[in-house]
């Protein structure tokens, strides 16, 4: 799903997963991943972070993004569901996964631990299900507001995962009118939010050229995947962080200019 941007209907979705300085310092892969699939008249889009402190973190992001996605686009019927049972249904799915790939090579689930962001972008808006660290913004009509924040921990320097067994309590599912998303990992999640009076608030210098952008590439045939990960890999992004980064995009064509 994430090799090359797909245009089967009115909707775009196309993203990058690159490795962060600090990564490709210690000869690491990249332990973040993101997925997406496009439907007549919706799309499906996935982000995770691999934790490092698992060993394997990184196959945990790549088993939930994919898994989520499938199951997700799979059980999506227009116009005849609730998208938020849709997205934990999936977003279980994901974890299931991960759990019997655990299994099959003798390993706990912890060992994969992994974020995961599941949005859903349809005429009726955008929804999102998110666990963990992370970002999504929602564009309607050039306007950006947020979608889903970084989630809150227990204790500092923790992250909520999907492959814990309280994952279900710390799901966060939300939904707003949009006619596009970015959705990121935690590397790059500066770049579309901000802190200003201690509360979150969306980086509109950012997200709204960055999508106009991918727009204009589009229609110059260029290949968005590429032109994100170029993205990602420049200075001013790895300014922000020297963690995995992953920005994922999708958007309406039919929406209002941006």
């Amino acid at each position: 799903m994430p090799a090359g941007h797909t245009r089967p209907g009115s909707y775009i979705a196309c993203g990058a997963s690159v490795a962060g300085t600090r990564h490709i310092r210690d000869q690491i892969p990249c332990e973040d991943a993101w997925a997406g699939v496009i439907l007549p008249d919706a799309l499906i889009i996935a982000v995770a972070d691999g934790l490092s402190s698992a060993e394997y973190g990184g196959k945990g992001a790549d088993i939930a993004v994919s898994s989520s996605v499938r199951d997700a686009t799979d059980a999506y019927k227009p116009g005849e569901q609730d998208i938020p049972a849709l997205i934990r249904s999936a977003m279980s799915a994901g974890r299931e996964a991960i759990h019997d790939h655990a299994l099959s090579e003798g390993l706990h689930i912890s060992s994969f631990a992994t974020t995961l962001l599941l949005a859903v972008l349809t005429p009726d808006g955008a929804f999102c299900g998110h666990i963990g660290d992370g970002a999504c913004v929602a564009l309607s009509e050039g306007e950006a507001s947020l979608l889903s924040v970084p989630g809150t921990a227990e204790y500092a320097n923790e992250t909520a995962v999907l492959t814990a067994q309280t994952w279900e309590s710390h799901c966060r599912i939300s939904h707003r009118a949009a006619d596009a998303i970015i959705c990121a990992t935690d590397g790059c999640q500066g770049a579309l939010i901000r802190r200003e009076d201690g509360a979150y608030v969306p980086y509109s210098p950012f997200v709204v050229p960055l999508v106009r952008s991918l727009g204009e590439y589009l229609d110059e045939g260029r290949d968005l995947n590429s032109e994100i990960a170029d993205l990602l890999s420049s200075s001013r992004m790895r300014a922000l962080s020297s963690d995995d980064m992953t920005l994922a995009v999708g958007f309406s064509l039919s929406g209002e200019p941006f």
